[in-house]
């Protein structure tokens, strides 16, 4: 105990800071989706006013619009082992990121880097330790943007993260779940319509250098979104960029299908998001892993994920906020028969972040009191873990010994068993506590069972971080 509270006055030491650059961390993100369902509209300006909702994303989003600043963002948190209930501040380890950013009305210059007393803490990003200091760039980017007649558009170099999705939870296609991708990606929009195009390296896995090519195009009205994309990886030993994906207009999954032969992993995505009326949310998303329409030398079978969810603003009280989302993920969706085409970056998924071969149900309900500055909530969750998740090798037992299909074969049953069930149960309430600081205090059950065995276990969770940004405008 007495370590862990050395470890914490020290980072508070070097001063919790951030510019907004970092506010994935601080979840501001519940805010702005509550605003967006409260007044069914998507395109709703990041902070309008007169609720206790705007407050909270003023204070969490503080945002520079033209100049130069630096910030640190600082994170303490006492370990908990809950699965299926996650904040997006639980995603760094205790530590402090160092952040500059420069902003003008054309350009983007990020820079972050984490730090940490434990190399446990760096587990995302873990690079080097000098005299007891864990360190590694968590954002480094230069992102160039402007306007041609009604087309916008954006060009980013570097790393930052990147998210494709409609979930409030989770997302299956590309999420933050990871550590910020190296990347070149291009966004556009024009009117109601959007794509956006990305090259990404992804560590490298048994000598194998992978990446991933993604691209989606979308709609989007006051009311209603839907984005479809497709992606790729693609492996192998001193292997550089492919220049034909990097053509965002073709089609790659249709060109690659039996794409095992050729090196790749190949997924398909589509998610919607509609508003039918004031303070009310109706989203999903559904992934295919590897497309097949054979079963005659069948190395693979089509596997899918999807995520159905929705959103209720306004009940019981005026500032509520009730979600519940449901995802089910086959196993060897993310996966495919090499081992490096695993959907994976740095050993977390890029997709839903419990992996594959699973079921699970997630509701979260909170409201604001005291003009923001107090949310009382609740999460919980009921996971079914089936047991050939990410980290167990893709087999084909389809085949024969010839490479034939067994027609009278049958797959196992979703999740695959032996099954592990996980009842996991978060009371607590997130303070305000000024200065751009936060904590959040909570009770925390979990109950596991699997085949006649079971245990549970009852916690307390503490959560603290805080931020401070100085701006300053060059002459």
């Amino acid at each position: 105990m007495t370590s862990i509270k050395l470890k914490f006055f020290v980072f508070l030491s070097i001063i919790a800071h951030v510019c907004h650059g970092q506010f994935f961390y601080t979840d501001y993100q519940e805010g702005k989706y509550w605003l967006q369902t409260n007044s069914a509209m998507l395109s709703l300006p990041l902070v309008p006013q007169n609720s206790y909702w705007s407050n909270y994303v003023s204070d969490k989003y503080r945002k520079q619009n033209n100049g130069h600043s630096f910030g640190v963002f600082g994170h303490f948190k006492k370990d908990n082992d809950l699965l299926g209930i996650v904040q997006n501040s639980d995603l760094i380890g205790n530590g402090a990121i160092l952040t500059y950013r420069y902003i003008s009305p054309h350009v983007e210059i990020m820079n972050s880097m984490f730090f940490t007393y434990d190399r446990l803490e760096a587990e995302r990003g873990f690079v080097r330790t000098v005299k007891n200091v864990t360190m590694y760039t968590n954002q480094a980017y230069l992102r160039v943007f402007n306007s041609l007649n009604d087309l916008d558009y954006s060009i980013k170099i570097g790393r930052d993260f990147l998210r494709v999705g409609q979930g409030l939870n989770a997302n299956l296609f590309l999420s933050d779940f990871s550590r910020p991708f190296d990347q070149f990606t291009l966004k556009a929009k024009l009117g109601k319509l959007n794509a956006l195009f990305s090259a990404i390296e992804l560590d490298t896995l048994l000598e194998h250098n992978r990446y991933l090519y993604m691209h989606s195009f979308g709609y989007q009205s006051e009311r209603f979104s839907i984005t479809f994309g497709e992606s790729i990886i693609a492996t192998g030993i001193s292997k550089s960029i492919n220049i034909q994906y990097l053509n965002p207009f073709s089609f790659w999954s249709w060109e690659n299908l039996g794409s095992t032969n050729k090196g790749l992993n190949a997924f398909l995505y589509v998610g919607m998001t509609w508003l039918p009326r004031e303070g009310l949310r109706l989203y999903g998303e559904a992934i295919i892993d590897d497309i097949n329409f054979h079963q005659k030398d069948a190395f693979y079978l089509n596997r899918f994920g999807y995520l159905l969810g929705f959103q209720k603003t306004g009940i019981p009280l005026k500032s509520s906020n009730l979600w519940v989302e449901y995802a089910n993920v086959l196993n060897q969706v993310y996966q495919s028969y090499h081992p490096t085409h695993i959907y994976t970056h740095r050993g977390f998924p890029i997709g839903h972040y419990l992996g594959n071969d699973f079921n699970n149900l997630r509701i979260h309900y909170s409201h604001l009191i005291m003009s923001g500055q107090m949310k009382p909530f609740i999460d919980i969750s009921y996971l079914l873990d089936g047991s050939n998740g990410l980290d167990t090798l893709f087999d084909n037992p389809w085949e024969n010994e010839k490479g034939e299909f067994f027609e009278d074969y049958e797959p196992p049953s979703n999740p695959t068993p032996p099954v592990t069930k996980w009842i996991e149960l978060e009371i607590g309430v997130e303070l305000n506590a000024g200065y751009g600081s936060y904590i959040t205090i909570t009770g925390q059950y979990q109950a596991k069972s699997i085949d006649n065995e079971s245990s549970s276990n009852f916690g307390l969770g503490i959560r603290f971080w805080t931020y401070f940004q100085i701006p300053f405008k060059h002459k």
